[in-house]
C-alpha cells in the first residue's frame, strides 16, 4: 500500500511546492492527475465533491471507474483525456454523468504533464461543474421558441384584420367586430410579454408587489373571464365561478390577474373539450383565502406535481417553463402556496380526489385543481394617486 502511494505522495509534494495544495482545493474547480493508465494518482477536494465521494480512497482507481461505473475507457471522441494522451497537446470536451438521478453537464480540460526529457508522465484534467449555465443556454432557446410561436399567431391575425379593415365599403358593424378581435388579440401578445417582464424581475430579484384591498370579483375575475371568453368558446368549454361577488382580499390585484390568466390558460390548454373549467374559493377560517382552477383533462402524474412548480421545469413539449414559476412566485410574494391535486367532476360540480370513493371515482371525469393560498392579514400598502 505505502508503495502505492509513492508517486501520488511525490507528485503532492511537486504540486504543493508550485501551487500549495489548499490553493488547489480551494479554486472551486475540480482537479485530478491521472497517469497513462487512466489511474488516479492525486485529486483534490472539488474532484472528490463532483464524483461524490468525499471520504472513499479514490487514489489508484480508474478515472472511468469512478465517473462512469465503467470497466473500459472511453471513446477518443468522447474523452478530453484520451486525446492528450495521443496527442500530448491540451484537449477539451463535455462530460456527462448522473448524480442522484440528475445529469451534470461538466466542461472538462486536459494538458499533459511532462516528465523527464519530455516523456508524458500524467494528464492533469480540470473539470467545471457548468450544469446550470447549460439549463440556462436551453432554457433561452426554449424561451425564444416558445416566444415566437405565441406572438407569431396573435401578430398574423392582426394583420390580417387590418388588411380587412383596409376595405372602403366594409359595414360599420363589420368593422366593430374587426375591431374587437384585433384588440382581443393584441392583448394576447401583452400578456405573454407580460409574463417574461415579470420573469425577468423574479430573476434579478426586483419583483415588489403592491397590496391593497380590492373586490376580487370586479377588480381581478371579471377581466381575466372576460379576456379569455372566445378562447374558451372555440373548445366548446365555460366557466363556472363559485368566488362570491362580494369578497374583499388585501392583494396586489394586477399580479393577482396575471396569476389567474396563467391558470385558466393551461385550463383551456390542456382542459378536455366542450367541457367546465370551475373557479372556486374557500374559507377554511384560519389565515389564508383558498382559491382553484380546476379542468376536466389528463391527470397530472403524481410525481409530476410537485416537479411542476420548479423554476426551468415543463413536463409539456409545448411548454415554456415559465408560467407556473411566475405564479409560484407571485403567490409566494403574496404569503401564500400552490399545488395540484386531483379531482372528479359530476353534474356540473367539482370534486376533491380525497371526498370520492374508487366506487364512484371509476364512473367520473378525471382533472386537475390547482389550489392557491393568499394569506388574509397581508399588509395594506397605501398608493397615493
Amino acid at each position: 500500500m505505502g508503495q502505492n502511494n509513492q508517486p501520488a505522495n511525490k507528485l503532492e509534494q511537486i504540486l504543493g511546492e508550485r501551487f500549495g495544495i489548499e490553493i488547489l482545493n480551494a479554486m472551486g474547480i475540480a482537479i485530478v492527475v491521472l497517469d497513462p493508465n487512466f489511474n488516479i494518482i492525486w485529486a483534490n477536494r472539488e474532484y472528490r465533491k463532483v464524483q461524490e465521494k468525499p471520504e472513499e480512497d479514490i487514489v489508484g482507481k480508474k478515472c472511468y471507474e469512478i465517473s462512469f461505473g465503467h470497466n473500459r475507457p472511453c471513446t477518443v471522441e468522447a474523452c478530453a483525456v484520451r486525446r492528450t494522451l495521443k496527442t500530448k497537446k491540451d484537449s477539451k470536451g463535455l462530460k456527462v454523468i448522473k448524480r442522484r438521478g440528475e445529469e451534470k453537464q461538466l466542461d472538462v480540460y486536459s494538458f499533459p504533464l511532462p516528465g523527464p526529457r519530455g516523456k508524458l508522465s500524467y494528464v492533469v484534467e480540470v473539470i467545471e461543474d457548468n450544469t446550470q449555465l447549460y439549463k440556462l443556454v436551453e432554457l433561452c432557446d426554449r424561451l425564444t421558441a416558445f416566444a415566437s410561436h405565441e406572438l407569431k399567431t396573435p401578430l398574423a391575425t392582426i394583420y390580417q384584420l387590418t388588411t380587412v379593415l383596409r376595405q372602403i365599403d366594409l359595414p360599420p358593424e363589420k368593422r366593430k367586430v374587426l375591431f374587437e378581435r384585433i384588440i382581443s388579440r393584441s392583448q394576447h401578445g401583452l400578456k405573454t410579454v407580460e409574463n417574461f417582464l415579470i420573469y425577468s424581475k423574479i430573476k434579478a430579484g426586483e419583483l415588489q408587489i403592491t397590496p391593497k384591498k380590492v373586490n376580487l370579483y370586479r377588480d381581478v375575475l371579471e377581466r381575466v373571464l372576460d379576456f379569455h371568453k372566445d378562447y374558451t368558446l372555440k373548445k366548446g368549454m365555460r366557466f363556472i365561478c363559485d368566488v362570491p361577488k362580494d369578497l374583499e382580499v388585501i392583494c396586489d390585484a394586477d399580479y393577482v390577474e396575471v396569476i389567474y390568466n396563467n391558470l385558466l390558460t393551461n385550463a383551456i390548454k390542456y382542459g378536455e373539450e366542450d367541457t367546465e373549467i370551475f373557479i372556486g374559493y374557500g374559507d377554511k377560517g384560519d389565515r389564508y383565502h383558498y382559491f382553484s382552477v380546476a379542468s376536466i383533462g389528463e391527470p397530472i402524474p403524481e410525481e409530476d406535481r410537485e416537479v411542476i412548480f420548479k423554476r426551468y421545469v415543463t413536463t409539456r413539449k409545448d411548454g415554456s417553463g415559465i408560467g407556473l414559476d411566475v405564479v409560484r412566485e407571485l403567490i409566494t410574494k403574496h404569503g401564500g402556496k400552490i399545488w395540484v391535486e386531483p379531482c372528479y367532476f359530476l353534474s356540473g360540480k367539482c370534486l376533491s380526489g380525497e371526498t370520492v370513493s374508487q366506487e364512484y371515482k371509476d364512473k367520473m371525469k378525471e382533472g386537475n385543481n390547482f389550489v392557491f393560498t393568499i394569506l388574509k392579514k397581508l399588509k395594506e400598502i397605501q398608493v397615493s394617486h
